[in-house]
């Protein structure tokens, strides 16, 4: 599911090739090989910043997506580059896609390694179409006819708050970006917001035209966290209150049986890449969906997401 390309010998002792400049002298087949895989990583070239992984975005002829709807910190590199969502290294960050949660998420990732951690943080790959086969079926057949619900709760010291998610200023702002992407908010008495939106969750890829599980179902559930705090979570705020929780899209619950099936079914598909600084990772994100394993030392990934 992953197609490697060298852009120059391991055995070379040339300069290493600048990405944007590669890229697009190898758009064709970068294309062909990202239909053909999803996901494909190019060695050997030069991709040291933000600039860099832009240039490679450009000259692939992809349109850069900004930050919406975020749910951990990330740091702005410029260039329409931002780092990885700051995640506990200790802490695995499960399958997902970046903002399938949105009604304008992105379709192609471009990914660098700027730093290798000391050990661990290998990203974690799976194809969705792989995937939703290893489903079972009634979990499968439930999520395709209702689609998913995501529930989210802003409050202060639980993740972001609503005026950093939403780039907004006043509530009243915030309530116009959510109508306008079809998402229902309400005010707490407290001053919560609360939000809920319904998403499909198996989509036909728009090049392919296979089906694929693309949602965030298992990352924003609640029987992702560790129980203790889930279960300090659920006395604190009551199982409304608390930060995320998702459900197929008629309301039922996800239960942690089904939970642990979705979990069973992304481990039955995945790839693990160790990469290299320099290295370029370009992801088809409904084709692919990619996660992180738990890590020491510092590890630092530079995303640019584009439509």
């Amino acid at each position: 599911m992953i197609s490697t390309v060298a852009a120059r010998p391991a055995t070379e002792a040339s300069a290493a090739v600048p990405a944007g400049e590669w890229i697009g002298a190898n758009r064709g087949e970068v294309d062909r090989l990202l239909n053909e895989h999803g996901a494909v990583l190019v060695t050997g070239l030069d991709v040291r910043s933000a600039a860099d992984l832009a240039a490679a975005r450009h000259a692939i002829g992809a349109t850069p997506v900004g930050l919406a709807e975020d749910f951990a910190p990330r740091t702005d590199l410029g260039h329409g580059v931002y780092s990885a969502p700051s995640w506990e290294a200790d802490r695995e960050m499960c399958l997902h896609h970046e903002r399938s949660y949105a009604v304008d998420y992105p379709r192609l990732l471009f990914m660098t390694c700027l730093r290798r951690p000391e050990r661990g943080g290998a990203t974690l790959l799976a194809d969705t179409r792989d995937v939703l086969a290893a489903l079972p079926a009634g979990l499968a057949e439930r999520f395709r006819t209702h689609g998913w619900l995501l529930t989210r709760n802003y409050r202060p010291y639980f993740g972001l708050p609503w005026s950093e998610a939403f780039g907004a200023r006043t509530p009243a702002e915030v309530e116009r970006l959510c109508a306008k992407r079809d998402i229902r908010a309400e005010w707490l008495r407290d001053g919560t917001l609360h939000t809920t939106q319904r998403r499909p969750a198996v989509v036909t890829h728009p090049v392919g035209g296979q089906r694929c599980w693309f949602n965030q179902v298992a990352f924003f559930s609640q029987w992702s966290v560790d129980a203790t705090e889930r279960d300090l979570l659920l006395t604190t705020f009551g199982e409304h209150g608390i930060p995320f929780n998702t459900a197929s899209g008629d309301g039922a619950p996800l239960s942690a049986e089904e939970f642990q099936a979705i979990l069973d079914a992304y481990d039955s598909a995945l790839r693990r890449l160790q990469w290299r600084p320099g290295d370029l990772l370009i992801l088809d994100n409904v084709r692919t969906a990619h996660g992180r394993e738990p890590h020491t030392g510092d590890r630092k990934v530079a995303v640019a997401m584009a439509r």
